[in-house]
């Protein structure tokens, strides 16, 4: 007990924000538990209609869904071999891949997703590849930096078709400024803020990117190519996902939850996004007409995929490579 509340103690002080974190966390508990208790006679027939639809789930979707969702994570591993071999570490992807899906299990687990992970990812590959922290974490960087320019093709579509940004960010006016134009340089102010803002925070490791460009400029086509393809399995994901349930959901709708469940998850509130990711989608869905037991339905699946199945995978690559030993020194550093 002792050693416990030292530890406590020792966290409270080296970890900023971590008891506002605890208590918003802790505040979300108690707010769930009022609501379901207050309006538990109205979840019931919502609950039993939600489990209909999923009894009446088409399975072969859901595997081909599953399956997606493992070459995506194999091809994040393909995609963090070519920057580590730009740079001299002659990896195979296979070897990459527990690492991600371990990565994987601890960004569910923590709040802000890619945040955790990416932590046990440096010294994982330090330890088992002889990799060095800096060059680990210049890869990963290089990942993130890159994988901006699909990211914001995709929020350029899903912002440009949004159904009411023409009424609440084009109120009727004289200009005779097109939709798409102004929308495009919407999303180019918000990306040339995000980066400035991420050189301002990082600019001694942009500048250690920026000396080592030669070198990681090698595999830049085929990282961006992958990035692409990630992208591109996400939403064919999420398709088959709705095709399980048989839900009719466009290809734009399908890149809206796409997009917004990244967001969502970079949200360092909760554990892995709980409660905020499947709100947020939920509600993405009702304001699209879909019924919110179909919604909820939708979201319940996908998170079974992405969340469920995939912190079981990363649970037991972690026991069988030792990985635990790995994550639990992430937390001294």
């Amino acid at each position: 007990m002792r050693q416990f509340r030292t530890e406590s103690l020792r966290r409270c002080i080296i970890e900023p924000g971590y008891l506002e974190k605890k208590a918003t966390a802790g505040l979300l508990i108690l707010t769930v538990i009022f609501l379901v208790r207050t309006h538990w006679t109205e979840i019931v027939p919502l609950l039993e209609e939600s489990w209909k639809i999923l009894s009446e789930t088409r399975i072969i979707y859901v595997i081909l869904a599953f399956s997606v969702y493992l070459l995506s994570v194999y091809f994040f591993a393909v995609r963090w071999q070519q920057v580590l071999s730009s740079i001299g570490y002659n990896l195979r992807a296979k070897s990459l891949f527990p690492i991600l899906f371990g990565s994987i299990f601890v960004n569910n687990l923590t709040p802000a997703n890619r945040t955790g992970g990416e932590t046990l990812r440096i010294l994982w590959v330090k330890k088992q590849f002889g990799v060095s922290y800096t060059n680990a974490f210049i890869t990963i960087l290089f990942e993130r930096v890159v994988e901006i320019v699909p990211i914001t093709l995709l929020l350029i579509y899903v912002l440009y078709a949004f159904p009411s940004l023409k009424g609440k960010l084009l109120p009727l006016t004289n200009h005779p400024m097109p939709n798409s134009i102004f929308l495009l340089l919407l999303v180019f102010a918000i990306t040339g803020t995000v980066i400035w803002y991420l050189k301002e925070k990082f600019a001694p490791l942009l500048k250690e990117i920026q000396q080592n460009w030669k070198q990681l400029n090698k595999s830049f086509t085929s990282v961006l190519l992958l990035s692409c393809s990630v992208w591109i399995l996400d939403i064919i994901r999420l398709k088959l996902i709705a095709l399980a349930l048989n839900l009719p959901l466009s290809m734009y709708i399908i890149t809206a939850v796409s997009i917004l469940y990244l967001f969502l998850g970079l949200l360092p509130v909760t554990p892995g996004g709980l409660g905020i990711v499947e709100g947020g989608l939920i509600s993405l869905l009702l304001f699209f007409g879909l019924p919110f037991t179909s919604a909820g339905s939708f979201v319940f699946l996908e998170r079974f995929i992405s969340y469920g199945l995939s912190s079981l995978i990363g649970f037991l690559y972690l026991f069988y490579y030792g990985g635990f030993k790995i994550w639990e020194d992430t937390k001294l550093h």
